[in-house]
């Protein structure tokens, strides 16, 4: 075990409580090729919704730093907040 994530063949792979909002994060994740394993990651929106739905001071860290880094799509966050009745903290 590393900090939050378990290491699987030297992964770190996080496991996330099953809601409406994650169900639909597995729906929406992009697929990518990961040294010819195929792999599904979610979409940045997505993990800025999951983390202001924990809301705990290292997920608004994490809000904070995807917000700066991530290639959100801003329309696209705000209509998954609103769907499922979610506010970003205040950062």
């Amino acid at each position: 075990m590393e900090r939050e994530h378990l290491l699987i063949r030297g992964f770190p792979v996080q496991f996330l409580a099953a809601s409406s909002l994650t169900e639909e994060a597995v729906r929406a994740a992009e697929q990518i090729d990961y040294e010819g394993v195929p792999a599904k990651v979610f979409r940045a929106e997505h993990l800025v919704a999951i983390a202001a739905s924990v809301g705990r001071a290292k997920d608004k860290a994490r809000i904070e730093q995807l917000l700066q880094q991530a290639d959100l799509d801003k329309t696209k966050l705000a209509d998954i907040l609103q769907r499922h009745k979610l506010t970003l903290p205040t950062i």
